[in-house]
């Protein structure tokens, strides 16, 4: 029987964009890409969507690592994790949002969508590929009031406690990530201490680059 793999997508993110690219990590397994509108509405306890606790590897990034990350006690024995760009606390001073520009955020979600998410997308710019625009475009086609929570929720929460059962957890990073900055990232490692990091010095925030 062939391993189940589940990808959980970062915010706004449609990570089947990239589906012949990143199948290309086990080729060999069932791979399915949960759509950030299934994702939303779990965020405070992501092993309800269907399927994540049989999966026997979980991808997730950004704010799909996060909601891992807040929900790891319910994570199954043996389960392996892959993190990209994962963060403690999406408000960190490292990085380029805090909790009052992102509750701003939120409410422009209802009230100018294409400015709100564009503001995201500038993070992305200095980045060579067109995928900035590709995830633009899918971000375009989501739910208002779903982008809206889950940018409540990253201003909401963090992760402050220490997650003891970190074995079988890699983390992968971007050094040029401008969004979840490297040093965001990093403050993870006294709360993941059996976790492995690897920083990938060629790339930003893109799945395909920090896998490969």
């Amino acid at each position: 029987m062939s391993e189940k793999w589940i990808w959980l997508p970062d915010w706004a993110s449609d990570l089947s964009l990239w589906e012949d690219d990143l199948t290309d990590a086990d080729a060999s397994a069932k791979h399915s890409f949960i759509p950030y509108e299934k994702m939303a509405p779990h965020l405070d306890d992501v092993y309800a969507i269907d399927g994540l606790s049989k999966a026997n590897t979980v991808v997730g990034w950004g704010l799909g690592a996060f909601a891992l990350l807040l929900g790891a006690s319910k994570r199954p024995q043996n389960q392996k994790w892959i993190l990209l760009s994962p963060f403690a606390n999406f408000c960190d001073e490292e990085g380029p949002w805090n909790s009052e520009n992102l509750l701003f955020k939120a409410r422009e979600m209802h009230t100018s969508l294409d400015v709100g998410l564009k503001a995201f997308k500038e993070q992305f710019d200095d980045e060579f590929s067109d995928w900035p625009e590709e995830w633009l475009d899918a971000a375009r086609k989501m739910d208002a009031t779903l982008l809206a929570d889950g940018l409540k929720f990253l201003a909401a929460k963090k992760i402050e406690n220490v997650i003891e059962d970190s074995d079988n957890i890699q983390v992968l990073f971007g050094r040029m990530d401008q969004d979840v900055t490297p040093a965001m990232t990093l403050r993870l490692k006294e709360l993941l201490p059996k976790a492995s990091f690897k920083e990938r010095p060629k790339s930003g925030h893109w799945p395909p680059m920090m896998l490969f």
